[in-house]
Formats: structure tokens, C-alpha cells, sequence
């Protein structure tokens, strides 16, 4: 009789426990053997979860090791706190272990412990494999630094990121691309297995910022392509060597020419020859007045003025915006005039930048330049002198229209009209041919604008 009523006070004793804990943990519904399969099995474990949480609450974690031996082996999911403050009681271990093969003890033990994690806790986020084996990883790299040991750490967090599907873990990829470089540099992966990995994880953050603008992966891509850039791994001449050949027979690949672009531009590759060629073979694919002008900028600097022309015209009839087309026709106004040397031509696409920006003074200050220049249009003519004075009518007109329009360039405006009414005719050329200040002039040759007849200042 008093051993029944014995085992029904343990039963009891038990069971308030078990209550107890489930209310502190608020783990909702009691799981079956979670305490042990006997009432003896539950005071054990209750006693060994009540004297493990106090000594790791008072951060004596030495005391804290047998208890938690007992719960991690005997009893896996008697509480989550078998892996939360494991993870802290493992740490603790490690770095005060006296010798190495204590060290590797106990690592050993906290990599079964993420795996006993993932075993007992399959439902929810606590033992997702995604987050454990990212938290196992991590785990292994910071407490075995040696980059030729990093192997199982690496391995975790590569499982991590490939399990996140469309959430990765930011800090996570951080980390794997951390130890990638760390890896090359030890001369245990080559230059090709880095760009593969930044590629891979670029690819990741992508895919997470479809479907979640978190700051955090805007952050994560910009530290992974810092590291790129610096681990010298991203060498020009290799992304060259790996990648002209593949862009040469699949100038089709949209997708790998957008991954040879951002590679390159994460390199700082961009005056190669491969980018210009990929920005050539995208913008095939892909037209846009965005990629036509950077095309064009592109062989402005290779002084190739022929192909900054043709692209300058590709963006003209890919633009859309008024404004922008009026620019181009603007720089393909000034490539006529300093590269082509055709003042006709050059006036023509000023004129027509002003017929998309009726306020773009710098193109009414280009033409009036033009005609300026033309100090000797009417060479072999009759009265030659005065006629050629005449264009610098037309050219203030310009100048005079040009801070009308846009203030901005009323100073240099200013300047050439005070320079260029100096080359007026003076008061008596212009009666002893005939004509009187204030009337209307329709200046000739090429110029063919009327204007208004001045006399210079005296």
C-alpha cells in the first residue's frame, strides 16, 4: 500500500513539474516521452533540467556540463534549452579546454548537438535545417579558425544557404563568402570556385529581394562584393580567361551575360574589352537608350567617334524623354563640330535639340559659336569684307536667345555678346552700303538667318 501511494506522489510530483515547464517554455501541447516513459524517468529529468537551468543562470557552466550531459543523452526534448544554452555552455567548454584534444572533444559535441537539434525539433523554424545548420556552421568556424579545418563549418553553411531557398540568412552568406576567400587564399579553392560562389550567392540575395526588400540583403550584397572585389580572386585577366569564350559562343545567354557584367562591374573591370563586348551583346538582346549612350561613352574613350555616333542615334530613337533625346542630339551637335568639323551638320542636331528642349541655352550658345566661326564664308565675293562681318549679327542673336531661354548661361552668354559686338560693322560701313541700323538683314551663305542691322560700339 505505501509503495502505491509512493509512485502516485511521484506521478503527481511529476506531472506539476512537466506543467511548470511547459508554462515557462510556452511550448504549448505536452509531447509523449518528452520527460521519460516512467514517473521515475520524469523526476530524473525534471531534476537534472531544474539543476542545469540554475548553474547556467549563475553561469557556472562546469557544473552546468553533467546536468546537461543527462538531458542531451536521456532525455532530447525534455526542453529547448538543451540547444539554446547548449549552444553557450559549448562555447564555454571550448575556449577553456586545456588541450587540444579536450578542444576537439567538445566541439565534436556541440556538431551532434545541431544535429540532434534538427532530429527532435523537425516542425517550425527551431529545428529547421536551414537555420541549424547556419547556426552549426558558424558555430564550428568560430571556435576552429584554421582555414585548412574549416571543411565540416563550410559544408554546414552551404547546405544552410542551399535549404533557404528564397530566404537566406543574410549574415549567413556573409560568412560562407568570408570563408570562400579565406579558402582561396589558403590555396585550397581556385579563382574559379570564388566567382562561382559570389555568382551563386548574388543569385540568392536576388531571389530574397523578389520577394522581401530587407535592408539587411541590400547590406549582405554590398559586403559580398566588397570582399570580391579585394579577394583577388577577381582578377580581370581571369574573369577573361573563365569567361571570353563562353560570351563568344552563347552571345545569346542573357543570363550569363548579365552574370559576366556584374562580375566585372564588381570587379572595377569595366575598360576591359570582355565588358565592352557583353554591354554590346546584352544591349543586342536588350535595347535601351540607357545602354546605347553608355555604349557610346564607352568608345568615346577608345576615341572611336564613328561608334559614339551610331549609339548616340540608337539612343536618340530609344528615348522617350524630350529632355534626354534633346542631350544627345546636343553631344552628336558637338562631335559634328570638334570631331567632324562640319558646322552644318553640327547646327542641324543643335536645332534639333532645341525642338525637343526649346530651353537648352547651351545649344542656341553652339550654334552662335558656329556662325561666329565663319569669319570668312563669303571669300571671293563681292563686298566680302562687310558680308563676313555680318554673320556676327546672327551669331548675338544666338547668344542673346540663349540666356533668354536658360539663365544659367547668361554670364558666358554675356561674355560672347560683349566679344563678338566688337566685329560689328561700324556706323559709316554701314551707310556706305546702303543700309540703316534697326532694319531686317538676311545673312547668306550657309547661315541664311535674318537679323537685325547694329553698328559696333565707337
Amino acid at each position: 500500500m505505501k509503495n502505491l501511494l509512493f509512485k502516485g506522489i511521484l506521478v503527481l510530483f511529476a506531472a506539476i513539474l512537466v506543467q511548470a515547464d511547459l508554462n515557462g517554455q510556452r511550448r504549448g501541447q505536452y509531447i509523449p516521452g518528452q520527460y521519460g516513459d516512467t514517473p521515475e524517468d520524469s523526476i530524473r529529468c525534471l531534476r537534472n533540467l531544474s539543476l542545469y537551468g540554475d548553474r547556467h543562470r549563475q553561469g557556472n557552466f562546469e557544473d552546468a556540463l553533467p546536468y546537461w550531459r543527462v538531458l542531451f543523452n536521456d532525455f532530447p526534448i525534455a526542453s529547448r534549452n538543451i540547444y539554446i544554452w547548449g549552444e553557450a555552455l559549448m562555447s564555454h567548454m571550448i575556449e577553456n579546454a586545456e588541450t587540444e584534444e579536450e578542444m576537439n572533444a567538445y566541439l565534436d559535441t556541440a556538431m551532434m548537438m545541431f544535429d540532434q537539434r534538427m532530429e527532435y525539433y523537425q516542425d517550425g523554424r527551431f529545428g529547421d535545417p536551414a537555420n541549424v545548420l547556419g547556426r552549426k556552421g558558424r558555430f564550428y568556424l568560430q571556435h576552429n579558425r584554421n582555414i585548412e579545418e574549416a571543411g565540416p563549418g563550410y559544408q554546414a553553411l552551404e547546405e544552410s544557404i542551399e535549404l533557404s531557398g528564397d530566404d537566406p540568412a543574410p549574415a549567413i552568406l556573409v560568412l560562407f563568402m568570408n570563408v570562400t576567400i579565406g579558402k582561396f587564399r589558403a590555396g585550397i579553392l581556385d579563382s574559379e570556385q570564388v566567382i562561382d560562389t559570389y555568382s551563386y550567392l548574388i543569385d540568392k540575395i536576388d531571389s530574397g529581394l523578389e520577394k522581401s526588400s530587407d535592408d539587411r540583403l541590400y547590406n549582405a550584397r554590398d559586403i559580398i562584393e566588397e570582399l570580391f572585389a579585394d579577394s583577388g580572386a577577381a582578377d580581370c585577366d581571369a574573369l577573361k580567361m573563365l569567361f571570353a569564350d563562353q560570351v563568344t559562343e552563347s552571345p545569346d545567354d542573357i543570363d550569363l551575360l548579365n552574370k559576366v557584367n556584374d562580375l566585372l562591374v564588381g570587379a572595377g573591370c569595366t575598360d576591359k574589352e570582355l565588358y565592352l563586348t557583353v554591354t554590346e551583346k546584352r544591349h543586342v538582346l536588350d535595347p535601351s537608350a540607357r545602354s546605347a549612350i553608355n555604349l557610346s561613352a564607352m568608345y568615346r574613350e577608345l576615341n572611336n567617334n564613328d561608334q559614339v555616333i551610331r549609339y548616340l542615334k540608337e539612343a536618340i530613337d530609344l528615348q522617350e524623354d524630350e529632355v534626354e533625346r534633346a542631350n544627345y542630339y546636343f553631344e552628336l551637335a558637338i562631335i559634328a563640330n570638334q570631331v567632324k568639323q562640319d558646322r552644318q551638320l553640327a547646327r542641324q542636331y543643335a536645332l534639333q535639340a532645341l525642338d525637343n528642349n526649346p530651353s537648352l541655352g547651351r545649344a542656341h550658345l553652339l550654334i552662335g559659336g558656329l556662325y561666329a566661326s565663319e569669319s570668312n564664308c563669303f571669300a571671293g565675293h563681292e563686298d566680302a569684307d562687310f558680308k563676313n562681318r555680318t554673320v556676327y549679327w546672327a551669331a548675338v542673336d544666338r547668344f542673346i536667345q540663349a540666356k533668354r531661354v536658360d539663365p544659367s548661361v547668361a554670364s558666358e552668354a554675356n561674355r560672347m555678346i560683349e566679344t563678338y559686338s566688337n566685329y560689328f560693322p561700324d556706323t559709316e560701313t554701314i551707310f556706305f552700303h546702303g543700309l540703316t541700323e534697326g532694319e531686317t538683314y538676311e545673312v547668306g551663305c550657309w547661315i541664311n538667318e535674318t537679323t537685325r542691322i547694329r553698328a559696333r560700339a565707337q
